[in-house]
């Protein structure tokens, strides 16, 4: 008899901790589940109203992370300005990562990852540390990191723009 676990997790590093840790590469599948297509957040947005210039300047800050998108229709119905708040969230965003280090955020923004392939240990937990604090998105599979959503890939643009 087969017994069946399934893991569902945000945090990469857990992820990246269980399945090589662990050693379940031979007994498991590993399954990226991604933030949405930009399709389904159009669609999803055309039906709560927003327009399509509204659309894309969501798009642009949040990309179809889920989450972000219910803090949008959320501040949106209470009147909040939404550039503004979209501005203000990705200042938020900035602060957090303005000490990481310039070659690993033009990277991940000129290509959209930073590979990690050959990557020293001590610089491979540094970019851990990034991920432990949901910045960062650590895909071990492909060796990768990327910005663990559009928000942070913002604030990683503002941080480019003023070095």
């Amino acid at each position: 008899m087969w017994i069946k676990t399934v893991i569902l997790t945000l945090n990469t590093v857990f992820i990246e901790r269980i399945y090589n840790g662990a050693k379940l590469k031979k007994t498991s599948s590993f399954y990226k589940i991604d933030h949405l297509s930009k399709g389904k957040v159009e669609e999803w947005l055309k039906i709560e109203g927003f327009s399509e210039k509204e659309i894309e300047l969501i798009w642009d800050y949040y990309g179809g992370c889920i989450a972000d998108i219910l803090k949008v229709l959320e501040v949106c119905k209470k009147g909040v300005n939404l550039k503004e708040f979209l501005e203000h969230e990705a200042w938020l965003a900035y602060t957090e990562i303005d000490e990481f280090f310039r070659k690993v955020v033009k990277e991940i923004v000129e290509k959209g990852y930073y590979s990690i392939r050959g990557l020293k240990e001590d610089k491979r937990k540094f970019l851990q540390k990034w991920a432990e604090r949901e910045i960062l998105f650590y895909y071990p599979l492909e060796l990768r990191v990327t910005g663990n959503s559009r928000i942070y890939e913002k604030g990683i643009e503002l941080l480019l723009e003023r070095v």
